[in-house]
């Protein structure tokens, strides 16, 4: 019956309604004669029809109000439906667990149907099917046509359309892009990466509806070189009918100057195909291909193989996925473009007809804010200036600015961007519809946008893959679709930002209509008593006097997401009286926005009517001010979701959180005062994630935990637990456990337990390894099959006598080859196992090795070939670095590993950029590698490397270190090095770019008395505390730029500084930051740089004047910053004593008590 009732509008839900009514279990509950067999043939023949019309209606609800308004109709009903269908379901699911019965089926409460109690259900019923019934009948007023399937098919690439024509001087923009392209196509490739041909390049173009991939294809196809590198060139728009035999012959076409050619054969074309393109260099574009076949494509690239090598496809595609799987070239994301050449393109369509050149300035004022709304968008800047190019008066274009386009009659939603809509498929319509419930430029949380998705059911539930999983998977899809844009934290990559492009949030709010509304704007237009989604995420003002007569009246609202503290204080004290009425809630959020979480909401009071909310799936009350969790929240039956998060008074949950059967989702973190899980939380068999983290008086976790058996995600970092629960091996689909697997030996969790965790995936951190008592164990845990396993972290916490039971379960926790980060922590063997280093483990970038302090040698990590970043800290025993760093020739092991021989590769490090040595208190030296291969720079060991730091390495000196290190690489000394600082030379270390030194003791003068070796640029010097004086001499005679901070007692001794003379000419960049013993500069000297361009000087609060001689010509940029006002005050503009030795300096910042002075310009 599935099949009957797909469509956008039909949610699971529905299609349950659907089934009760035509199965005819319902009529078991009913005894009136209302609802009979006729009726339910009626109501099946009503859906049939209504199917047969939602295809053209969807596609004339954007342009015809009426047809909007039917559908609006449609959709209001199915709402009913869908309530009644899990009102009845709730009711079911309540007899069955208060009578204790077991099983899946929702009828089987027929065995006890006299506890069974929902009012007026026939009528309920009865009414569903007349309204529907009436809906229907309207369908020959509105002109509606059926049609055989809900499918919309888009045009057919049969039929060649012509490539519009776009002047380069109508594109703003995209320089840059096109530069890529262009320079993507002229290139002559290596292709040796490129995978499945060594002959044809595919560029990828990927990015939202209206964002102008079709254009900037235009550009490199049509680019003068471009053109005159290929020899055959054709244009084909692809569509969603990917088509192999007919976009080959669309091509064939093109190519031959050929109309409606008479091949009919596939073969045939494929002979003719190759005669024409045999050998000659081609350049295709496929634009907006939507099909993610990859058998499609594939056999579409074979008909190609015939051109000469270095040809060239370039693809476009709103569809991430489809830019991944066609192209061998990386995906060129196109972007939105800048302000400016958003009213370039603007002002260039919009000021065609203006006539009145002196209404020009008050045009463009409302212009730039009209533009600004496309945010960037080409597309729709084009459309709205072609809209404006007619409106000749300013009250037109203020008409158009303060618009709401969703709300019009006529809805201007972008074509592009509808039929992107369009095009999804009915389950993501559904999820794409109810993001409207966020406020534009929200920050969308991937986890919960799930969790309110599963809330309201639309979620389809597909085999062998959890809701949580599908729900990623829809959220996945909208991302590639370029509906949901997806951007990295800036400070932190592997931290992720979701957000809705302003022009796809109307569409969204367009599709979902009066049906799901926000009070972001500050208003409540629009709401109506169709109304089933509402949300308040703003701090902004409301009108809380007409929401509360709203909220009196709304019986049916399904959603209520109120995070904003602002509202909660001006209307929480009636919410008891709301939730009284709304029996059909499934989502309700009354947390604190994260912002202003120092304070908690009253929320209290209002527990008791929660736990009325029989359908109730979310529960959000993180930051209020609960203390218990009551029994009357543990009997929402139907509650998946619980979020508990920073309630800091929080102390207890109810032992009847073992009745919520259908929770999913619970979040305690940061709930400082929880000290113990009841173990009723045990029996909630359907518990997919539990966060814990941060729970700081929480010292212990349930003992049943392995009854938990759907867990996938368990948290409890930053709490005081130390030992975990016996039998967690059950917990099969465990995929993330942190912080750690906490190995116990006290009849605990036991090692083995790990290898029952097939599906642990992305970090794995083992703790407490020296509590295995058996070596044995440690093979069961199957750390080496775990190959969703990227990071892995292994911990000894106490010391170890016995180093070679150290070195065999380190061998045993040998991981997967897939992983590309490892930890390895206070490790107490002499040596470590073959596995460590060997080339095999190719995905490896980051490898940590702390506390190996029995260790003699360093393992042979240098034919890890992807290796980026090297830890070492805590090697007592190393006293040399030599060849067995660089290479092994064979296996440590006795274990009986596989790996017994590891050839060197040819470049040891071939990829390390950074190397860090920590704690090497008797290392003196460092052998060189002493295989170069053919001499020159980048054959020898590290060719990439770009950072060397050292930090308590009391033995190692300036001849220590190898000097066949890449130029340009930068050493950084912390502590514990004063003789490498001291006896650096200046023939030494021909590789050194750059020297920073920090926090480095026993440094008293700077530089050595030997001088610094002349290659160095750039010296850093911060937190020196016992450095007394710079010396004169020694400085490196290319010396571009220096900084010195934080020395306390510098210059203790001297008047000013620079000496003159001390510092080199070269230098363009002095940097000074609190140095307080620094009286004053010595204008002399610094105007003997003339080459200084930059002069920053910070917090260095004796300074109280700049010299007397006027800074250096050379300067284009000065900053001075103090936490006094008198040095600002001498440098006031044109009146300041200072301001004439500054005046010719084009960029000046000064500030004094944290308030600028001199305005220009930051650095």
């Amino acid at each position: 019956m599935a099949e009957l009732i797909a469509g956008a509008f039909f949610t699971a839900s529905f299609e349950r309604f659907f089934n009760m009514i035509l199965s005819g279990d319902i009529l078991k509950f009913v005894s009136g004669k209302k609802l009979n067999d006729g009726m339910l043939k009626k109501f099946k023949t009503m859906l049939l029809s209504v199917k047969a019309l939602l295809n053209d209606a969807e596609k004339k609800q954007i342009s015809d109000p009426d047809v909007r308004q039917w559908l609006d109709e449609l959709k209001d009903t199915m709402y009913h439906a869908e309530d009644l269908a899990y009102e009845i379901e709730t009711e079911a699911l309540r007899c069955k667990i208060e009578g204790g019965q077991s099983g899946s089926r929702i009828f089987q409460v027929f065995n006890f149907s006299s506890r069974f109690n929902i009012k007026n259900l026939e009528d309920r019923i009865v009414e569903i099917v007349h309204t529907l019934e009436g809906v229907v009948s309207q369908k020959d007023l509105l002109g509606l046509i059926p049609s055989e399937g809900v499918h919309q098919s888009r045009s057919s690439s049969s039929s060649p359309q012509l490539l519009p024509v776009e002047e380069e001087s109508d594109i703003y923009g995209r320089d840059h892009d096109k530069t890529v392209i262009v320079k993507l196509l002229l290139s002559d490739d290596d292709h040796d990466d490129v995978v499945g041909s060594n002959k044809i390049s595919v560029i990828p173009i990927v990015g939202m509806g209206g964002i102008g991939k079709t254009t900037l294809a235009q550009l490199g196809y049509n680019d003068a070189n471009v053109v005159k590198k290929f020899d055959l060139k054709a244009w084909v728009t692809v569509s969603d009918e990917f088509d192999v035999f007919t976009l080959t012959k669309t091509i064939f076409e093109t190519i031959t100057v050929q109309k409606d050619c008479s091949i009919k054969h596939p073969h045939q074309l494929q002979c003719e195909l190759k005669k024409a393109i045999e050998g000659k260099k081609f350049l295709f574009v496929l634009d907006d291909v939507w099909n993610e076949n990859y058998n499609l494509w594939d056999n579409l690239r074979s008909q190609f193989t015939f051109g000469a090598s270095g040809s060239k496809i370039i693809v476009t595609t709103r569809n991430e996925k489809i830019g991944s799987m066609m192209g061998t070239a990386p995906i060129h994301y196109l972007g939105i473009i800048s302000d400016e050449d958003s009213w370039q393109l603007f002002a260039k369509h919009a000021f065609q007809k203006i006539i009145d050149r002196s209404a020009l300035q008050e045009f463009e004022e409302i212009g730039r804010n009209i533009v600004r709304k496309c945010n960037g968008l080409p597309l729709a800047i084009k459309s709205l200036g072609g809209l404006l190019c007619s409106k000749m008066h300013i009250d037109e274009w203020e008409d158009i600015l303060n618009s709401d386009t969703w709300k019009m009659q006529e809805c201007n939603i972008l074509p592009a961007l509808w039929l992107s809509y369009n095009y999804l498929p009915p389950h993501l319509k559904r999820c794409f519809a109810y993001c409207s419930i966020f406020p534009k430029d929200f920050e969308i949380r991937k986890e919960i946008l799930i969790l309110l998705w599963m809330a309201e059911d639309l979620l389809r539930p597909q085999q062998n893959m959890t809701l949580e999983e599908i729900g990623e998977k829809y959220f996945n899809d909208l991302i590639s679709r370029s509906f949901i844009h997806h951007t990295k934290d800036f400070l932190f990559p592997d931290i992720s930002h979701y957000h809705m492009h302003d022009l796809v949030n109307d569409l969204a709010s367009f599709v979902s209509g009066e049906f799901c509304l926000r009070m972001d704007d500050g208003s409540l237009k629009g709401i109506t008593k169709k109304t089933r989604h509402l949300s308040c995420l703003t701090s902004k003002s409301h009108d809380v006097k007409k929401l509360e007569e709203y909220l009196s009246e709304n019986k049916v609202l399904r959603t209520l997401l109120f995070e904003s503290l602002l509202f909660a204080e001006q209307s929480l004290a009636n919410l008891e009286q709301y939730l009284q009425r709304m029996g059909c809630l499934r989502v309700l959020s009354l947390s604190n926005p994260v912002q202003i979480s120092y304070a908690a909401i009253p929320i209290t009071t209002s527990l008791d009517l929660i736990g009325n909310l029989k359908l109730l799936k979310y529960l959000n009350l993180s930051s209020t001010d609960i203390e218990e969790l009551p029994d009357t929240i543990c009997i929402l039956y139907n509650l998946q979701s619980l979020l508990l998060s920073e309630c800091r008074r929080l102390y207890r949950l109810s032992s009847s959180i073992g009745n919520l059967k259908h929770l999913r989702y619970l979040n305690l973190a940061m709930c400082s005062e929880i000290k113990e899980i009841p173990d009723a939380l045990c029996d909630l068999h359907d518990l997919h994630t539990l966060i814990l983290s941060n729970c700081n008086s929480l010292s212990r976790l349930p003992t049943d935990m392995s009854r938990l058996v759907n867990l996938h995600y368990l948290s409890f970092f930053g709490t005081a637990v130390r030992e975990m629960p016996p039998q967690m091996g059950k917990l099969k689909h465990l995929q993330c456990l942190t912080p750690a697997f906490l190995v116990d030996k006290n009849g605990g969790c036991n090692i083995r337990e790990l290898g029952n965790l097939h599906d642990l995936r992305d970090s794995l951190t083992i703790e407490n390894l020296e509590n295995i008592m058996n070596v044995g164990d440690v093979r069961e845990a199957k750390l080496k099959d775990k190959r969703y396993i990227t990071e892995v972290q292994l911990e000894w916490g106490g010391q170890t006598d016995d180093s070679e039971k150290a070195r065999e379960i380190l061998d045993g926790l040998q991981p997967h080859t897939n992983v590309q980060k490892l930890g390895i922590r206070n490790y107490k063997g002499t040596r470590f196992p073959s596995w460590i280093g060997h080339h095999s483990f190719s995905h490896i970038v980051y490898l940590s090795l702390s506390g190996c302090s029995n260790c003699y040698l360093l393992p042979p990590l240098g034919q890890l070939p992807s290796l980026k970043d090297l830890y070492f800290w805590g090697f007592e025993m190393v006293e040399r670095i030599g060849d067995e760093f660089y290479y092994s020739c064979s296996s440590n092991s006795s274990s009986g590993s596989s790996f017994m021989i590891n050839a060197p590769v040819l470049v040891p490090f071939k990829s390390l950029e950074s190397l860090y040595l920590n704690g090497f208190s008797e290392l003196r030296e460092w052998k060189e590698w002493s295989l170069t291969m053919g001499g020159g720079e980048g054959t020898g060991a590290f060719p990439q490397l770009k950072m060397l730091q050292l930090s308590c390495c009391p033995k190692i000196n300036g001849d220590s270190l190898p000097s066949n290190f890449p130029s340009h690489t930068t050493l950084r000394i912390w502590d514990g090095c004063q003789p490498l600082v001291t006896s650096l030379q200046s023939h030494q270390l021909p590789w050194l770019c750059e020297l920073e030194l920090y926090c480095c003791s026993g440094v008293v003068s700077f530089p050595p008395q030997g001088g610094l070796p002349s290659n160095i640029h750039t010296i850093l010097i911060h937190n020196c505390h016992e450095l007394k004086s710079l010396a004169k001499q020694g400085w490196p005679s290319n010396l571009k730029s220096l900084y010195i901070g934080s020395c306390e007692d510098l210059f203790v001794d001297v008047d000013s500084f620079p000496e003159e003379g001390q510092l080199p000419t070269t230098l363009t960049r002095l940097k000074l930051v609190k140095l307080q013993k620094l009286k004053s500069l010595n204008g002399k000297a610094l105007r003997d740089l003339v080459c200084l361009k930059r002069l920053t000087i910070n917090h260095c609060n004796q300074l109280q004047c700049l010299p007397e001689q006027t800074l250096p010509d050379s300067l284009s940029w000065l900053n001075i910053t103090s936490s006094h006002s008198w040095l600002a005050e001498r440098c006031k503009r044109d009146t300041g004593e200072d301001w004439p030795k500054i005046a010719h300096i084009p960029r000046i910042n000064i500030v004094g008590n944290s308030n600028a002075i001199v305005d220009s310009d930051e650095e």
